[in-house]
C-alpha cells in the first residue's frame, strides 16, 4: 500500500473511531440510568460532585460545593423509606412487631438484598434495620407495599413528604434508589431530610448507628465503614449506582455537638469515605476562636435557607456511568498503589498565634493535614 492510498484510509478510520467514542458504544454500565447518559460537567472538586457540611440541629451550613446540582440519590433514597416507616409506627398504623410480607415483586428486586426464602416472616423492626445496615432492596419494596399498597402509591407519598420537608428539587420513583432517570435529588435536599429525621424521630439516630442485626439465623453488618473509622460516627446511609457514583450521608457527635455531611457523585468508594471523614474532622475543629479552611475555602455558619441557590431547576441529573471508577460499570480502574482521591487540605488557624501551616503537625497554632498522592507503581 502506498503512502497516497494509506492517508485517506487513515482519515476514514480516525473518523469512525471518533464516532464510536462519541456514541459511547461498548461502554454501557450494568446500571446505566438512561440510554444516553448526560456528559458529566467539569466539577469544582475533581473527585466529588457535591458536598455539604452542616449542623443538623441548627440547619446551619459550614461548607458547600454544588449543593443544588441534580444527582441520582441511589440508596440514600432509603432514608426517606425509613422516615415514612417511622411515621407509620408513630401514627399507630404499624408497630415494630408488625409482620412484613415479602411479595414476589419484593423478592425479585436486584441486589443488594437479603434474599430470604419464601415463607419466612420478618418484622418491621428487622426490615428497617435490614434497609439501613444492608441497603436491602427487597425489604425496601416490602415496606413500601406494606405502608402504601404499591410502589406507585408509595412514590406519591415520598414526593408529598419531600415537598412538605422543603426538598423542592427531589423527585422519587421507587423506595430503594435503583436506577431511574427521573429519580433525582440535591445535597441541600438530603441535608433537609437528615435534619427532619433527627428532629421528628430522634430514635432514628440510634437506628442508623446500629452496626449489626440478626435476621433469621444470619448476622448482617453495617456497610457504613465510617462507623468503624470515625470517632463519634452515628450513621447514616451510603449509596451507589454507576450513574450516581458513590454517595453518602454521614453524621457524627462529639461532646454534644452533632455534624452531618452529604456527598454526592464521588468517583471512588475510598474517595467518598475519606472526604466525608476529613470534612467532619474539619467541622469539629471549627469552634470559637478557630478559623478553619478546607482547600482554601473558609468555614462559616450560614443558615441553609440563606445559602444562594447555585443551579437552575428542571435539568437532568448528572450521569456518571462512563466515569465512575469501578470495573462493575465497565470503566478504567487505576493500577494498584495509586490513590485516586484528591487530598483534602484542612487548616486550623488560631488568630492569636503565628501563621505558617506545617504538614501533619502542630506548629504555632496551625494544623494542616494534607494527604499526598501516592504515585502509581511501575511494573
Amino acid at each position: 500500500m502506498t503512502l497516497q492510498t494509506w492517508r485517506p484510509l487513515q482519515a476514514v478510520a480516525s473518523l469512525a473511531i471518533a464516532l464510536l467514542l462519541a456514541t459511547g458504544a461498548g461502554s454501557q454500565g450494568w446500571c446505566a440510568e438512561a440510554a444516553k447518559p448526560k456528559a458529566a460537567k467539569p466539577r469544582a472538586d475533581e473527585d466529588i460532585g457535591a458536598v455539604l457540611l452542616f449542623e443538623p440541629a441548627t440547619g446551619k451550613a459550614l461548607y458547600e460545593v454544588n449543593i443544588d446540582e441534580p444527582w441520582f440519590p441511589a440508596s440514600l433514597t432509603k432514608m426517606m423509606t425509613v422516615y415514612l416507616t417511622l411515621d407509620a409506627v408513630r401514627a399507630g398504623r404499624l408497630t415494630w412487631d408488625t409482620k412484613v410480607p415479602l411479595s414476589d415483586k419484593a423478592r425479585a428486586q436486584p441486589a443488594t438484598r437479603i434474599g430470604l426464602r419464601k415463607g419466612i416472616d420478618i418484622t418491621v423492626a428487622q426490615a428497617v434495620r435490614g434497609v439501613i445496615l444492608r441497603s436491602a432492596n427487597d425489604f425496601s419494596m416490602a415496606l413500601a407495599e406494606l405502608i402504601a399498597g404499591s410502589e406507585e402509591d408509595f412514590a406519591r407519598l415520598q414526593n408529598d413528604t419531600a415537598k412538605r420537608l422543603g426538598m423542592s428539587r427531589t423527585h422519587f420513583k421507587n423506595p430503594h434508589g435503583l436506577p431511574d432517570a427521573e429519580q433525582m435529588t440535591t445535597a441541600r435536599d438530603f441535608a433537609r431530610l437528615t435534619m427532619a429525621l433527627g428532629r421528628d424521630f430522634p430514635e432514628s439516630i440510634e437506628l442508623f448507628s446500629t452496626r449489626e442485626v440478626r435476621i433469621h439465623k444470619q448476622t448482617f453488618h453495617s456497610q457504613n465503614e465510617l462507623l468503624r473509622t470515625l470517632a463519634g460516627a452515628d450513621g447514616m446511609k451510603t449509596g451507589f449506582t454507576c450513574g450516581s457514583g458513590y454517595n453518602v450521608v454521614a453524621t457524627a457527635t462529639r461532646e454534644g455537638r452533632r455534624l452531618g455531611v452529604v456527598i454526592l457523585g464521588a468517583l471512588t468508594r475510598n474517595g467518598r469515605s475519606k472526604r466525608a471523614k476529613d470534612l467532619l474532622e474539619a467541622g469539629f475543629a471549627y469552634v470559637e476562636g478557630n478559623d478553619v479552611e478546607i482547600d482554601g475555602q473558609a468555614l462559616k455558619t450560614v443558615s441553609l435557607d440563606q445559602v444562594p441557590v447555585s443551579h437552575g431547576a428542571e435539568t437532568p441529573a448528572h450521569d456518571l456511568t462512563r466515569i465512575t471508577r469501578t470495573r462493575k460499570c465497565g470503566n478504567r480502574v487505576a493500577r494498584r498503589g495509586r490513590q485516586l482521591a484528591r487530598p483534602t487540605i484542612v487548616t486550623v488557624k488560631r488568630p492569636s498565634l503565628a501563621d505558617g501551616p506545617v504538614a501533619g503537625a502542630v506548629a504555632a497554632g496551625v494544623i494542616s493535614t494534607p494527604t499526598p498522592r501516592v504515585a502509581a507503581k511501575k511494573h
